[in-house]
């Protein structure tokens, strides 16, 4: 038996330059542990030593080289609840690189790594997001070919330009870590993981180049001034080929309760005593080695792969004690990352230890605004459009608007067809990319998102009315990835026109980044709402949206300007003939004066309008 590693430099392998690698693994229930190197020559074992009491098993200076792969034989002791029958072959806890999802998969020593491109995390208030799936976002109608119907991290460079083209400053992936992609035969949605260190690996051009590529990505994106969000899972690991289930022959916890019966589906060190969740158990945060596990798995992501922010999946299934331990942790260490929460404290359902303060509590930096879509699908049906136009603006009254991401063209969830099959992307609510309201409510929905306070996100695909729904998975006669071939055609291309303006307006106006604003206008009658955005510098803009078939020509429409004056011109309307607009009107080119305190102006129906004050 080899001594243990002396120094606490971290779990899983550690690859040093004079071709030496430390193991480290936590496996509290075992009598005795190997690492299983398979070398060029053969397979070779080294037995690891127990770390007093911590339940850590390691052992150093073992000659390896990178891209070896390994694998931990795992012999229980004797005691309750631990299984004993067989010596128990693991994948590395924290692998960063696998073979496949698959159970009988190997990990891979993996070299120290960094990403490489220098770039400072935009400030907060600076994000502006295209959420995409890396799995589906390339191959469909664009000439990429891979051996399955699944892109990869090095497909997504060449789009960056494209991204980066339409005024957006941060890319926000869906989770990327293994998560049986390989097995099921495609890329699905992400958000059952297999493996919480290790990239999936058909995102890689072969298994052992996922570190490297993903690197890749990220140094490529930060070479064109975008920030990498990442979706991350620690609510829940995968139902199927979990890596961590019973890891060391122990299968200790509490019994899962289905369908009204209980059934033992105990899941031992990782999950004993964890939240039960609908979508799979949850870890045993009460745990200090579980949380460090996940805050090793965030470390990771911001200081090796330099990720500019992280996205909790449904945050409200971890227990908010735990969750607040871990986002505080990461908040001290990484201040300057964007910590977003998918949090829905009031659901009974999910929610593991009912509402929280998601900022001065949990100490996150912002939560998704899960109202906003279906706010915006309600207005753009005629449901009370006035007063869901006043809920998405909102009172001004937060000093940090960053606190709110909001996505009202919809996201992943609201255009993924999922279990109820209704989820499409916001034209096909409307009616399809045919119907030329369907288009405008298209246009109105991205062009008021990106003029409110918080930090605007549109799905992939939506930039360019895209039909139907959003799915990864592909079978025969059935393929919903981002299609290429609609995206840019003649209807399109006038959105994505739209959007990239707009998104420029908004970085060119630092009033539509700042907490300032006040709601001037409201017309219940006509459904249309004003509201100006200004910041101390002087910059103001009015905002007018009309949420109703009426239009107006000649001027005839005044709009409350709540005391102030002065000569207005537009920079922006969603309902321009460049964009798609048809038998519209607008106020381009001319200046247009105050009286009374309104502004006369030509309003198009189904629009929405920025002024600039002068």
């Amino acid at each position: 038996m080899r001594a243990p590693a002396p120094n606490n430099d971290g779990m899983g392998s550690l690859l040093f330059p004079d071709g030496t690698v430390r193991f480290r693994v936590w496996t509290p229930n075992a009598g005795s542990v190997q690492v299983i190197i398979d070398y060029p020559t053969g397979t070779q074992r080294f037995t690891l030593a127990a770390e007093g009491s911590t339940g850590n098993w390691s052992a150093d200076q073992i000659a390896a080289a990178g891209n070896l792969t390994y694998q931990y034989g795992i012999t229980t002791r004797a005691g309750p609840d631990n299984d004993t029958s067989q010596v128990w072959l693991r994948t590395d806890a924290r692998a960063q690189q696998v073979q496949s999802s698959d159970a009988a998969s190997k990990g891979y020593i993996v070299a120290p790594f960094s990403a490489t491109q220098t770039f400072t995390t935009p400030a907060f208030e600076n994000f502006l997001i295209y959420q995409l799936h890396v799995g589906s976002f390339t191959g469909f109608n664009d000439g990429v070919i891979n051996p399955t119907p699944t892109s990869t991290f090095v497909n997504i460079i060449p789009k960056l330009d494209y991204i980066r083209g339409l005024g957006f400053t941060a890319i926000e992936l869906l989770p990327i870590s293994d998560f049986r992609a390989d097995i099921n035969g495609g890329a699905g949605e992400g958000y059952g993981p297999s493996d919480m260190f290790a990239s999936e690996n058909l995102y890689a051009t072969s298994p052992d180049r996922a570190v490297a590529e993903f690197l890749q990505l990220i140094d490529a994106a930060h070479s064109k001034g975008l920030a990498v969000i990442l979706d991350v899972v620690y609510n829940h690991a995968g139902i199927d080929n979990n890596r961590y289930w019973r890891y060391d022959g122990n299968y200790s916890g509490d019994d899962e309760v289905y369908q009204g019966e209980p059934i033992s589906i105990r899941g031992g060190v990782y999950f004993v005593h964890g939240y039960h969740t609908p979508w799979g158990e949850g870890f045993a945060l009460w745990q200090q080695e579980v949380r460090d596990f996940i805050l090793d798995n965030a470390r990771m992501y911001l200081r090796d792969y330099k990720i500019d922010g992280l996205r909790f999946d449904a945050a409200q299934a971890m227990q908010a004690d735990a969750l607040a331990l871990i986002v505080r942790a990461i908040r001290f260490e990484f201040p300057d990352k964007y910590l977003i929460a998918e949090y829905n404290g009031g659901d009974a359902g999910t929610s593991a230890s009912g509402w929280h303060d998601p900022f001065g509590e949990l100490g996150f930096c912002a939560t998704w605004d899960l109202a906003s879509p279906w706010d915006t699908y309600d207005l753009l049906n005629g449901n009370a459009p006035v007063d869901k136009l006043l809920a998405r603006i909102g009172t001004f009254s937060d000093p940090n608007p960053w606190h709110n991401v909001t996505y009202l063209t919809g996201s992943h969830d609201q255009i993924f067809p999922g279990d109820s099959g209704t989820g499409c992307y916001i034209t096909q609510r409307f009616g399809g990319r045919l119907n030329g309201y369907a288009r405008a409510k298209a246009r109105l929905a991205w062009a008021f998102n990106a003029t409110l306070p918080g930090t605007p996100m549109l799905f992939m695909g939506t930039e360019g009315h895209v039909d139907g729904f959003w799915d990864p998975v592909v079978k025969s006669g059935y393929d919903h990835r981002l299609n290429w071939l609609e995206i840019g055609n003649d209807l399109g291309a006038p959105m994505q026109r739209m959007v990239s303006d707009i998104n420029s307006i908004r970085w060119q106006h630092p009033a539509l980044r700042s907490a300032g604003g006040q709601v001037t206008h409201i017309d219940r009658q006509n459904g249309i709402v004003a509201f100006k955005r200004y910041n101390d510098n002087g910059d103001v803009l009015l905002v007018v949206v009309n949420a109703s078939d009426g239009q107006w020509s000649g001027n005839q429409y005044g709009v409350d300007l709540n005391g102030d004056s002065g000569s207005w011109r537009e920079i922006f309307n969603s309902q321009a003939p460049v964009y798609g607009g048809v038998n519209t009107v607008g106020n381009p080119g001319v200046a247009l004066e105050a009286s009374e305190g309104k502004l006369w102006l030509n309003l198009p129906s189904w629009a929405a309008l920025v002024f600039q004050r002068q």
